[in-house]
């Protein structure tokens, strides 16, 4: 829904696009109040006058009329927002609007020029709803048969109206009529002979198009009844009426509350109109549920059966592409057992495509290829579950490949450390403890000899070298601790735990040895952990739990220290939750005031 600003109301009242829909909206609203007046004020007048003519007289028939009126005109606004045809609200519209000119025309009947236009569209009302009858539920008149079928209604209208004008000349006396000023061959039984005449003609077109839906009513499939299960009711009613009526005009039979069955009946045509639209739109709504039942991904064989179930079409049939093989396979994997691209009897197909190529072609009954809407629907839908399906399936692919690539940027490193921790302690470490040895037997040659100041300047060598060994001894443990390459991840923690200015607990429960990736991980991110707990926490005891479950390793590390800690950017625990993360683990903190801290690592590792 688009919300417009106000400052913007003006602007958009006067725009190109909303100039023609505003002009639209007001043209609707003249007619429609037009035909709401038409048919108020002849009932008006008609009731001031005492004058009804041949029609009933009486309030309940005043209301009853009024009402038809009303109903067209309800059900045409309604038609205009839910069909995507403007006919049929226009047919309405005019079926309410020429309704009045049986009620016009007793009122009329002095002026001459006047009444035999009247007379003539007085039944203009039922040519439009037949015209009605036929676009259902589209709006378009789609097969031949219609269009005969308003073509002959249409040649029976004009020669009524034709003969009514060239022809018609009643008894003044009788009819209380001027006369006809455009009758050619005046005849004062004319109008009995026409009237009767486009009765039956009426009747026998009525019957014949009852008949057709009625059959296709009963030979059709679910789906088709489903979309018109009011209709043929509504025009057997009206046949029932029409048959009255002809008995009425042709005997000067009254027909009593039978009266009442034909404008009843008529009624009844627009709110099936109107309720087999909605059926189906009801049913574009329902197909949305499918975005929802294939959110995950597209299950061939539930997006058929879902499918099937929402268009309440058992005999659905989807059938999908498969790009290497160029061609169609059912939900299955098999091969259609026909050619799916030409349709059969009753049967209509569905190609869906996308920018990409054929995506599925769906097989259903032709019943529901008379809504454009819903299939629309069907196709979005479709397209939009395999495009969500496409999307998650690159985004994993991406997901999965930035996994691996980061897995290897940390191998990469766990090696490279590694190797420069070698060639600390293959190198320059060895050379400066030879040296440290060549410096004490230096000294010692030096007090062998007598010389005391050269022996004492040799010893603080010796011992400045022996502060860098240490130091060069710490930067390459950081770098790469020695002792997971000489011993094993247990003695490795508990290595640490010595080092640690804190009472540690560890308990490790490993029965081999882990990928070296994570071994590396494990231990800094342990060390991390205790130096925190030894820096910030202000703890006393601390412990740390190593456990194997499976294809997971999980570490604990716990303090009961002032707790509160907290993963923040650029600190401690990130870098120890960074580190984690880069061989697909996970950290998790739990620090409460007082209470202590608690940090878990779990880690996947290989079988």
């Amino acid at each position: 829904m688009v919300v417009a600003r106000p400052d913007l109301a003006r602007t958009d009242a006067l725009s190109p696009v909303a100039r023609p829909h505003g002009v639209r909206l007001l043209v609707r609203a003249l007619f429609v109040t037009i035909a709401i007046a038409s048919n108020v004020l002849a009932q008006v007048l008609s009731a001031m006058t005492d004058d009804y003519g041949p029609r009933p007289s009486g309030v309940g028939w005043a209301i009853v009329f009024v009402g038809v009126a009303l109903d067209y005109i309800i059900c045409a606004v309604v038609a205009w927002r839910l069909v995507r045809s403007f006919v049929p609200g226009w047919l309405m519209v005019g079926a309410a609007l020429f309704w009045s000119a049986g009620a016009w025309y007793p009122l009329v009947r002095q002026w001459g020029w006047v009444w035999p236009w009247v007379e003539g569209v007085t039944d203009l009302w039922a040519v439009l709803v037949g015209v009605l009858v036929l676009c259902y539920p589209s709006g378009r008149l789609t097969a031949r048969f219609d269009r005969a079928i308003v073509l002959a209604v249409t040649v029976a209208f004009t020669v009524r109206l034709a003969g009514i004008l060239l022809f018609s000349s009643p008894e003044p006396a009788e009819c209380g009529c001027a006369p006809n000023p455009y009758a050619v061959l005046p005849s004062d039984t004319a109008d009995f002979w026409l009237g009767l005449g486009w009765r039956f003609v009426g009747l026998a077109l009525m019957l014949t198009v009852a008949a057709r839906l009625i059959g296709r009513w009963f030979t059709s499939s679910l789906p088709a009844r489903r979309v018109a299960f009011v209709m043929p009711l509504a025009i057997l009613l009206w046949c029932l009426g029409t048959i009255q009526d002809s008995l009425s005009f042709a005997f000067d039979w009254d027909g009593g509350w039978l009266q009442f069955v034909p404008p009843v009946s008529i009624a009844l045509i627009p709110p099936a109109f109107v309720g087999g639209v909605l059926y189906a739109r009801g049913l574009r709504s329902r197909v949305a549920d499918l975005v929802i039942v294939a959110r995950d991904k597209v299950d061939r064989g539930l997006w058929e059966s879902s499918l099937a179930r929402t268009l309440h079409d058992p005999s659905l049939r989807v059938f999908w592409w498969d790009e290497p093989l160029q061609t169609y396979q059912t939900s299955d994997g098999q091969r259609p057992p026909e050619a799916v691209s030409i349709p059969r009897a009753g049967r209509s197909t569905l190609a869906i495509d996308s920018d990409q190529g054929p995506i599925a072609l769906i097989e259903h009954d032709v019943a529901l290829s008379q809504d454009d809407r819903l299939l629309d629907a069907v196709s979005s839908a479709l397209l939009l579950s395999v495009d969500n399906d496409r999307l998650r399936a690159r985004l994993e692919r991406t997901i999965q490949e930035l996994r691996e690539s980061r897995l290897r940027i940390v191998e990469e490193g766990y090696l490279a450390r590694r190797k420069l921790e070698r060639d600390l302690h293959d190198g320059s470490q060895q050379q400066l403890v030879s040296l440290a040895i060549s410096l004490r037997i230096a000294t010692s040659k030096a007090e062998a000899h007598g010389d005391e100041e050269l022996a004492g300047d040799l010893q603080r060598s010796s011992e400045q070298l022996a502060d860098a060994l240490r130091e060069l001894r710490e930067l390459a443990r950081g770098i790469h601790p020695t002792v997971l390459t000489d011993g094993d991840l247990r003695s490795a923690i508990e290595e640490l735990g010595l080092r640690s200015h804190l009472p540690v607990e560890v308990r490790v429960g490993l029965s081999e040895r882990l990928p070296d990736v994570v071994e590396e991980t494990i231990y800094f991110c342990v060390s991390e952990c205790l130096a925190n707990a030894a820096k910030h926490s202000r703890a006393r005891n601390c412990s740390v739990t190593v456990t194997r479950a499976d294809a997971t390793v999980t570490v604990l590390v716990k303090d009961d220290g002032q707790g509160g800690a907290r993963i923040e950017p650029g600190g401690g625990l990130e870098g120890v939750r960074d580190r984690v993360e880069a061989v697909s683990g996970r950290a998790d903190v739990r620090s409460v005031e007082g209470l202590g801290t608690i940090i878990e690592l779990t880690i996947p590792v290989a079988s």
